[in-house]
């Protein structure tokens, strides 16, 4: 327990200078796509699910150009790097829609990532570095074993069940994990949040806050289910799953582990079914 009271890594530097109207224009930017989306769709200028996918791109997108922005800071040259992920996520969420090997364009994101930060110091302050395998399995069975409590406390008490639509929706679904929902979730709120909180103040502090922030993205979110067991249940599972990510960060030092964790509980949950 003295690892989660620790100071942050003295190594990683001073935090990047924050600049309000960047992180202004990068929100307005991801919001003005997201509303865009969502006129379309309501308006019926698309074919149905179209505009949703422009939105959710553009909403995920926008978390990891902010999460950039964040890491970097405005005077290092973030814009670049942060237009081609977001433009990245986007694309990917638009080719989910056109065929059953669509979703696998969200497997470049995480490449993408990893190439835009390949020998930036910042990015691996931040976490955006490999941790060893026993760490790594650690946070994939952390993961896995929140998610199956997930599905038996759900399947006994509310009478959902677990079943996937079929395989190749499932494999689509764990694909958005991969490249959209987990990792913009752990680059933002895990890697570039945690990490700056954690350098200015103590673990706890900083893991509460950015779970805490974590959890309103994903109460915010359209796709979860509006059914207030769905909810409450959201806020107990995503919030173990932000805190045991947190934990692993500050343990192991790098993003992996956590980022598995996450991708080993949306396994299970993509299973669940009312």
């Amino acid at each position: 327990m003295l690892l989660l009271s620790a100071p942050f890594e003295a190594a990683a530097g001073p935090p990047p200078r924050p600049a309000v109207r960047a992180y202004v224009q990068t929100s307005l930017a991801a919001a003005l796509l997201v509303a865009v989306g969502l006129s379309l769709d309501a308006l019926g200028a698309l074919s149905a699910g179209w505009g949703h996918a422009l939105a959710s791109g553009a909403a995920h997108g926008g978390l990891i150009a902010l999460g950039w922005l964040v890491a970097i800071g405005p005077a290092h040259g973030w814009l670049g790097p942060a237009i081609r992920l977001g433009v990245t996520v986007v694309l990917a969420s638009i080719a989910a829609r056109l065929g059953p090997w669509g979703p696998l364009g969200f497997l470049l994101v995480p490449l993408v990532l990893l190439l835009e930060a390949r020998g930036r110091p910042e990015t691996r302050a931040m976490g955006l570095r490999g941790a060893p395998l026993s760490r790594a399995l650690a946070g994939l069975a952390a993961g896995t074993f929140l998610g199956a409590h997930l599905l038996i406390t759900a399947s006994l008490t509310f009478g959902y069940r677990v079943q996937a639509t079929s395989l190749a929706a499932y494999a689509g679904a764990l694909a958005y994990d991969i490249g959209a929902n987990v990792i913009s979730a752990e680059w933002l709120f895990r890697g570039a949040l945690f990490s700056r909180c954690w350098r200015r103040w103590t673990f706890w502090p900083a893991a509460l806050l950015t779970t805490a922030l974590a959890l309103v993205r994903y109460l915010l979110d359209p796709a979860l289910p509006h059914a207030p067991e769905a909810r409450a249940g959201a806020v107990f599972y995503l919030g173990l799953v932000g805190l045991t990510a947190c934990a692993l960060r500050a343990w192991s030092g790098s993003l992996l582990p956590g980022y598995l964790a996450g991708l080993g509980f949306f396994a299970a949950y993509r299973t669940l079914t009312p």
